[in-house]
């Protein structure tokens, strides 16, 4: 069972911007979209890290109070209604991969500076029990390693991770989501924390992962609503 027990779905995505259309998106992202996002009910915080060798270079991690909120009419009529702001921000994105679901475990509710993202492409009805797995051992282990300020495993969900929405019509060239994810994150030394992830034993018959990647925060941001009771 997670002890990060309010954030128990998770949407989080990685994408790529086209260069010279960087800078109206830190700021619509910034000022217009995040705010957006976490004024919806049910989502508690969202984050945006930035990973200069990362490919994809952008990741964004939204926290919501139960998976119920990612397929939630509120959140539903942003998607479909997106601002003439958003329609022009995100068709600049490209490589983007969207991953919606359930927080299986979090180590705690802190935030470090630094992050490492482990996307792994296994079958969905495998990627739950193998979470489980980790969370009870080798996760739990990773957490308590030196620079080691909090490690999340979550599992994508098809139904929320695939809206057909207005938004994302807008978008083109999307990665398929991964089912199975790992968040491990730092104090401040991207090395540390990739080593702490190596050393890890995820078991003999662990998937490869596709992709792990490293990203630093860049803006953070929490609900103005107080959290259901």
């Amino acid at each position: 069972m997670s002890t990060d027990a309010n954030q128990s779905g998770l949407i989080v995505i990685w994408n790529d911007i086209v260069p010279e259309c960087r800078d109206n998106f830190l700021e619509w992202h910034s000022r217009e979209h995040i705010p957006e996002r976490v004024a919806i009910p049910g989502f508690l915080r969202g984050q945006r890290w930035f990973g200069e060798s990362a490919s994809p270079q952008y990741l964004t991690i939204y926290s919501t109070a139960d998976a119920s909120v990612l397929t939630s009419a509120a959140y539903l009529a942003r998607l479909n209604s997106p601002t003439p702001w958003t329609q022009r921000s995100v068709a600049d994105f490209r490589n983007t991969s969207r991953a919606a679901g359930s927080l299986v475990w979090g180590s705690s509710g802190a935030t470090g500076g630094v992050i490492l993202s482990a996307r792994f492409d296994i079958a969905s009805d495998r990627a739950a029990a193998l979470a489980q797995q980790w969370a009870s051992g080798p996760l739990a282990s990773l957490a308590q390693k030196p620079g080691i300020a909090r490690v999340r495993v979550a599992v994508s969900a098809a139904s929320a991770s695939q809206l057909q929405t207005a938004e994302r019509a807008v978008r083109s060239g999307d990665i398929k989501e991964p089912s199975l994810i790992v968040l491990v994150e730092g104090f401040d030394d991207i090395q540390s924390v990739q080593g702490a992830f190596a050393s890890v034993d995820l078991t003999p018959d662990t998937p490869v992962a596709a992709r792990l990647d490293c990203y630093r925060l860049q803006f953070d941001l929490a609900s103005p609503q107080p959290a259901a009771s």
